[in-house]
């Protein structure tokens, strides 16, 4: 494997959750996030100005002001995975996501998760996703929409809407799945 390459691999590994092979992984990922975004959107179409929305104490602002207090606790949350110790956290987990991991230079297939593993994947995903949708929302506050893409129907603030619902409400999915995981499989050992 390359440097960079091996360099790619290790700043990625944050986001490795996305990459899990599980039955149940696209339905919190992505389709309940886009049934929200989609939900989301048909109600602030109806009832408000965009103006409203993306405003300074719109919607994106004040949602964006929850969002900046979760890398901390999300942290701490993966510092005490972590460092848990009970020997359930390391048994594989019930149908087992798998990944493909790359160790020097073995590329391991499909290797299944331990349930500290996953959790380790899941709330490290958690972490880049809060921090990325802080850093997209602070720029598209700054950001004006250059007059070319300027419509009456305001487009270009409806997409950047859009991507911010989705990426809250893919943040709130699987911040619940991952308490639940946490407050009964985990302590059920189920």
């Amino acid at each position: 494997m390359k440097k960079y390459d091996v360099i790619a691999y290790q700043l990625t590994r944050p986001i490795s959750y996305l990459f899990l092979k599980h039955q149940a992984g696209k339905v919190y990922n992505w389709i309940i996030p886009t049934f929200l975004t989609g939900l989301s959107l048909m109600l602030l179409v109806s009832l408000a100005e965009i103006g409203d929305i993306t405003g300074e104490s719109g919607l994106v602002a004040n949602l964006t002001d929850f969002v900046i207090s979760l890398p901390g606790f999300l942290i701490a949350a993966l510092a005490a995975i972590a460092t848990f110790n009970r020997p359930i956290i390391d048994q594989e987990m019930i149908d087992a996501p798998t990944i493909d991991i790359k160790a020097g230079n073995t590329e391991l297939s499909d290797q299944p998760l331990t349930r500290r593993d996953f959790l380790l994947r899941l709330f490290s995903f958690l972490t880049v996703d809060s921090i990325f949708l802080i850093i997209y929302a602070k720029i598209g506050a700054i950001t004006s929409v250059p007059s070319f893409l300027e419509s009456p129907f305001h487009i270009a603030e409806w997409m950047f809407v859009s991507i911010f619902l989705l990426i809250f409400w893919q943040l709130l999915t699987l911040l619940l799945f991952g308490m639940y995981y946490l407050c009964e499989r985990l302590n059920l050992n189920i």
